[in-house]
């Protein structure tokens, strides 16, 4: 799938603002301190209006901020062996199936990724706060969810964390594709499902951890079907989140009885544990 590439020059300060307005169609953001990549799918980018976007950065005295670039469908794993190192992150190390693994990270569990995609590499803080998240929540033999599960990096470390099954979902064919691919050089496609489409996919069942990493417009709109597949004693793991916006997750989540285990930012993002009011 093709995406399209924003490039906002923008001073770190001002980003946060741009990824709330962004983030119902983006899929992805990238920041450092001068400017914020936002990537969008071709088939969304035509609910965006430019214009107004435009306007919007010329009013808060940005008026040549916006660079627009398409990018076709590319051998992300290749941009990642180029261009990336392996990521450590609490007990896990993210690496490429042709990296050997450091001697200092020896006794990591080694999660071999090789994105065809863009995000999902574990090199952006969401992915690794959620990581950490899981690390602490994870029972042996838990039942896993992972809603917009990417190239699967999460569910797969779910498995090789001691879970009995998990079922990782995404609404992207490609992503799909790849985590049943990632899953399957992991050793863990006997634990690991992966099916293609949202919770409607998921079975009538409930899970021990749920986990999504995603945009908070998402998050806000699944959190009734989330709820409604994690067992009574469950944790519930959301990342994917702004700083700023978190007490507006935290004020919708406490309207589903949930209440905050513990919590996590890395560069300016959040991330949390939750689980059911007793």
């Amino acid at each position: 799938m093709d995406t399209i590439e924003l490039r906002l020059a923008l001073p770190s300060a001002e980003q946060d603002r741009y990824i709330g307005w962004l983030e119902a169609v983006a899929t992805g953001f990238v920041q450092d301190d001068a400017v914020l990549w936002a990537y969008v799918p071709a088939d969304r980018w035509a609910t965006l209006d430019r214009e107004q976007l435009e306007a919007r950065l010329a009013s808060d005295g940005y008026p040549d901020a916006l660079t627009v670039r398409p990018l076709a469908a590319k051998n992300w794993n290749a941009v990642w062996e180029d261009s990336l190192s392996p990521a450590r992150t609490g007990p896990f190390l993210i690496c490429p199936t042709s990296a050997d693994v450091p001697a200092a990270h020896a006794q990591a569990t080694v999660l071999r990724i090789d994105p065809e995609m863009s995000f999902g590499t574990g090199h952006h803080a969401t992915t690794r706060l959620a990581l950490e998240l899981l690390a602490e929540a994870l029972q042996p033999d838990d039942r896993v969810l992972d809603v917009g599960t990417g190239t699967g990096v999460l569910a797969i470390a779910a498995c090789r964390h001691g879970a009995a099954t998990a079922l990782g979902v995404d609404t992207n064919p490609d992503a799909v594709r790849n985590a049943r691919t990632n899953a399957q050089q992991n050793d863990v496609a006997d634990c690991l499902t992966v099916r293609e489409g949202s919770m409607d996919v998921v079975p009538a069942t409930q899970y021990d951890v749920v986990a999504a990493n995603i945009t908070r417009r998402v998050l806000l709109d699944l959190l009734p079907d989330l709820l409604s597949h994690l067992a009574p004693d469950g944790t519930l793991l959301l990342s994917g989140v702004l700083r700023s916006h978190r007490e507006s997750l935290l004020d919708a989540t406490a309207d589903h009885d949930l209440r905050l285990e513990t919590e996590a930012t890395e560069d300016g993002w959040w991330a949390a544990r939750l689980s059911p009011t007793p």
